[in-house]
């Protein structure tokens, strides 16, 4: 759907007090620049009622271009009119809004939460000296941005409330109901007098939940006094307590009438910093991450043993960590051969189909074993599985054949020196002589990890150790391999996590999990991501559309359209700016951007 004969949608992002909002592409701009577009609805469609919103909507839109010019406000990029409908297209924010931080029982310290308000009130005191008054401040419309974790200030209730304007008995236009939200407005907001002391009641409002843990509709009033009580839920420094009460008087006169009030009390609860020895730091530095080999690739592969395969104008070649070329682009590749892990160095070969063929080069790009296998895979402890007419067998890196093609299905990979083949419709294990260490007797077996390998039994999976002997009974519907010391496993059509003696020590509580790297573990609910600990506690919360495990110490997240990358923190490390992106390896990870493919690292 094109909107303004300019910006197309891509989908909804949400419904609120401004109607709907999209995410969409602006196709006038290069590259089809992101933006948000948002939808304002009046109530009834008819002139007089039009006019009266146009003539507001456009002097609320010229506010909104000059806030824009703040930092933390979005730039207004357009506005218009179709269909009796009017449209905002504002600056797209990566972030996350505060309602997901003051979640209902988590309480902020003083410090926190002094820190918190005075951010708050140093964005509204701006929108303040232009004579504006935000109307409805909550913590929906407040976003900690991704790239340098300030708050971004957005929804002005002003050009909201274009969606409550209506015609009275006489036609006379009117507000059919105050802009804001229950909770976060003062009296007089309710009446339909909104001051500058309004918002600042808001933000008392906020102040008071961040330390409560309680929303603003929970927190009783004195039925004689009309204020707040809330000092029972919160122990809060006696200071703080006074500036919030006056922040949130029910009379408007009894309030703060300015913001540079409230700030002017702020500096007495600054903490006494006691003088600390200086210590030598030898903590070494962060790593600086950014793009180091500019996108300029048709496709791409994972650094391995120092060297990635790139496709320049339909031929593979390899090149080094700075980008360059070690094997000139010459070689014949396949896009479902790239997609299935081939072209990756392993003991110091890789694995190249020519016309149907398998063998394996050298880091020089001369073939070390010439193709003639149906397939073949990677090298691990010094061997490769190859297939030959429907059957496998193992080679070693001079090519000599030590186990001949004769497995219905065999393991890719030897590991902990085994390796999983079927006979006669049953799976057990040979060693790398090909000699049968384990007698088949499984209807299905994975690789060792950690001392243990998967196992199926009458559909059931559990799990052996490398004697052959069952330590864990089958009896999972699905569990994957052991990583550090857990495997995801499904009960009940949840994933939860179990230990090596098959107790659960992550009760089946997400929609999907993955293998624990870097000691945490990707997990999803619903349509979002986030990241786990060991103890499953979730310590990056779920809020990406797209997400890969953690490698080198950095995930690779996706919000809404971008990827980017976070650190264990939930910082982003690499700011999200990528149409696609894959996982660190060697320090390098391939991007996407402009239709190339190129590598960020350190």
């Amino acid at each position: 759907m094109l909107l303004g004969g300019r910006y197309e949608i891509i989908r909804e992002l949400g419904r609120g007090g401004f109607g709907k909002t999209y995410l969409a592409e602006d196709t006038y701009r290069r590259g089809g620049a992101k933006c948000v577009v948002k939808k304002i609805q009046p109530r009834l469609k008819i002139p007089a009622l039009l006019e009266a919103c146009r003539s507001r909507f456009e002097a609320e839109t010229q506010l909104l271009y000059q806030l824009g010019a703040h930092a933390q406000i979005p730039k207004l990029y357009a506005h218009f009119e179709q269909n009796g409908e009017f449209y905002l297209v504002q600056e797209l924010i990566d972030g996350s809004n505060l309602r997901q931080n003051l979640t209902l029982g988590r309480k902020l310290d003083d410090a926190e939460a002094i820190d918190l308000l005075r951010e708050i009130l140093e964005i509204v005191a701006s929108v303040h000296q232009q004579q504006v008054v935000h109307q409805d401040l909550k913590p929906d419309n407040l976003i900690r941005r991704w790239k340098d974790k300030k708050l971004v200030l957005l929804d002005f209730g002003g050009v909201k409330a274009l969606r409550n304007l209506t015609l009275d008995a006489q036609g006379h236009v009117t507000l059919a109901q105050a802009s804001g939200t229950p909770g976060y407005m003062p009296i007089e907001q309710i009446d339909g007098n909104p001051q500058f002391a309004s918002d600042i009641y808001a933000i008392g409002m906020m102040g008071i939940q961040s330390l409560t843990g309680l929303l603003p509709t929970q927190i009783p009033r004195d039925p004689v006094s009309m204020e707040l009580s809330w000092h029972d839920q919160a122990m809060t420094n006696p200071q703080l307590t006074a500036i919030l009460d006056k922040m949130v008087r029910y009379r408007i006169e009894e309030r703060y009438q300015s913001i540079s009030e409230v700030l002017a009390d702020f500096p007495v609860l600054a903490p006494v910093m006691l003088p600390t020895p200086v210590l030598e730091d030898n903590t070494p530095p962060e790593p600086e991450y950014r793009l180091r080999i500019q996108p300029q690739y048709e496709g791409v592969c994972n650094f391995s043993e120092g060297l990635a395969g790139v496709v320049v104008d339909g031929k593979l070649g390899f090149i080094d960590p700075i980008g360059n070329f070690v094997i000139p682009p010459k070689l014949d590749f396949s896009p479902i051969s790239m997609f299935r892990g081939a072209y990756l160095f392993s003991e110091g070969l890789a694995r190249i189909d020519i016309q149907g063929r398998w063998g394996y080069i050298d880091k020089t790009g001369e073939f070390a074993i010439p193709p003639q296998y149906d397939s073949g895979d990677a090298f691990a402890e010094g061997i490769a599985r190859i297939e030959r007419n429907h059957h496998y067998g193992y080679i070693d890196r001079t090519g000599r054949v030590i186990v001949p093609p004769q497995f219905e299905s065999a393991a890719a990979t030897f590991s902990e020196g085994l390796a999983a083949v079927e006979i006669d419709h049953l799976h057990g294990y040979i060693d790398k002589t090909g000699k049968v260490a384990i007698e088949p007797q499984f209807d299905s077996a994975d690789d060792f990890a950690e001392g243990l390998a998967r196992i199926t039994l009458d559909h059931r999976y559990g799990f052996i150790d490398k004697t052959g002997r069952v330590v864990i009974e089958p009896q999972f519907d699905v569990v994957h391999t052991f990583s550090e010391g857990l495997a995801r496993a499904r009960i009940d059509g949840k994933y939860g996590y179990i230990d090596t003696q098959g107790k659960v020590v992550i009760p089946p509580q997400f929609d999907d999990t993955f293998s624990f790297s870097n000691g945490l573990a990707l997990i999803r609910n619903g349509a979002k991501y986030g990241y786990i600990d060991k103890t499953g506690k979730t310590v990056i919360r779920l809020q990406f559309d797209d997400a890969y495990p953690f490698s080198c110490g950095l995930a690779a997240v996706k919000l809404i359209s971008l990827w980017g990358y976070i650190n264990s923190k939930g910082d982003m490390a690499i700011d999200l700016q990528f149409e696609d992106a894959g996982a660190f390896a060697e320090g390098r990870a391939a991007v996407k951007k402009g239709g190339k493919w190129g590598y960020v690292g350190y």
